[in-house]
């Protein structure tokens, strides 16, 4: 009886985790923020494959995050441009106070944090897409870049914005 007793808690307790997480995974990213971006990367900050590439950096304020099927661009006409890939949760499960880097070099086949599209220096609005691929959950305008420069939020999250 003891046994089974533990046997039905612990699967109780299972299935309660699996429900906090799939309905953590299905919250909006309304707590998703684009936080930096880097669009002049001369010689600051490499990639996997030793380029300098631009990148734009997402944060998540709320609970874990799912953001297969979530979008980024830089074209206000084509909000699904690029997609976050649906069958690679390593990349795409954002953590509560976590951070997600997405290289902008329009070169796809280095890996599925490569977008296909690259960034202008000369300056861009970058959007943050829901997976219905219309409704725009967060963008960030920014202008003429210096090399190696980053354009980001003050603090994670915040309103406030600066160069680094």
């Amino acid at each position: 009886m003891k046994s089974t007793f533990q046997y039905s808690s612990a699967l109780s307790c299972f299935t309660g985790l699996i429900i906090l997480i799939c309905c953590a995974s299905s919250v909006k990213g309304q707590n998703i923020t684009i936080n930096e971006v880097l669009a002049s990367n001369v010689s600051l900050d490499y990639d996997d494959f030793f380029q300098y590439e631009d990148w734009v950096e997402l944060y998540n304020a709320g609970g874990i995050l799912d953001l297969a099927g979530y979008h980024l661009t830089d074209d206000p006409d084509s909000l699904f441009k690029w997609t976050f890939p649906i069958d690679d949760p390593g990349l795409t499960t954002i953590l509560p106070g976590g951070h997600i880097r997405i290289w902008c070099d329009k070169d796809e086949q280095q890996g599925s944090d490569h977008s296909n599209f690259k960034l202008s220096g000369e300056g861009e609005t970058i959007y943050f897409v829901d997976p219905d691929g219309q409704t725009i959950l967060d963008s960030l305008e920014f202008g003429l870049q210096q090399d190696d420069v980053s354009f980001g939020a003050i603090c994670d999250g915040c309103d406030e914005w600066q160069y680094f």
